[in-house]
C-alpha cells in the first residue's frame, strides 16, 4: 500500500537518495532539509509516516517530532534516523514516541518492512 512519506535530513543526499528509493517503491515523498520547512510541509502534505534524522540543526528531532505530532494525524508514524545507534539512544527515541530507530546508513529493507506493516515489502 502506498504512503505519504515526509523525509526530512539536513544533508541533502541523504534525503535525495532515500526520496528516489521510496518513489520507486511507490510512495508519495517529499522531503525537508530544515525543521521549519519540515513543520510547513507537514500540514499540507499529511504524511502517514515520518522519516527524521535526530541530528537537524536549530531543533533536534525530538523537539521537530513534538511540532509535527500536532501537525499530524495521531496515526502518523515516526521513524528515527541517526548515527547513533547506541542502548540509550535507542530508549530516548522510544519514550519521545518514534516506533523505531534507525541507524545511519539506514537499512533499506528495515527502512521498506515499517512501511508494509503486513511484510509484503516490494522489491524483496
Amino acid at each position: 500500500m502506498s504512503k505519504r512519506v515526509l523525509v526530512v535530513d539536513d544533508h541533502s543526499d541523504t534525503v535525495d537518495s532515500l526520496v528516489d528509493l521510496l518513489e520507486l517503491e511507490g510512495h508519495e515523498v517529499r522531503s525537508a532539509v530544515t525543521a521549519e520547512h519540515a513543520l510547513a510541509l507537514a500540514e499540507q502534505f499529511e504524511p502517514h509516516v515520518v522519516v527524521l534524522d535526530i541530528g537537524l540543526p536549530n531543533m533536534d528531532g525530538y523537539e521537530l517530532a513534538a511540532h509535527l505530532r500536532f501537525k499530524v494525524e495521531p496515526s502518523c508514524l515516526f521513524i528515527a534516523a541517526t548515527g547513533s545507534g547506541t542502548h540509550s539512544d535507542i530508549l530516548r527515541s522510544k519514550k519521545a514516541g518514534f516506533a523505531a530507530h534507525l541507524t545511519k546508513p539506514i537499512n533499506i529493507p528495515e527502512l521498506l518492512a515499517l512501511l508494509d506493516p503486513d511484510g509484503l515489502v516490494i522489491g524483496q
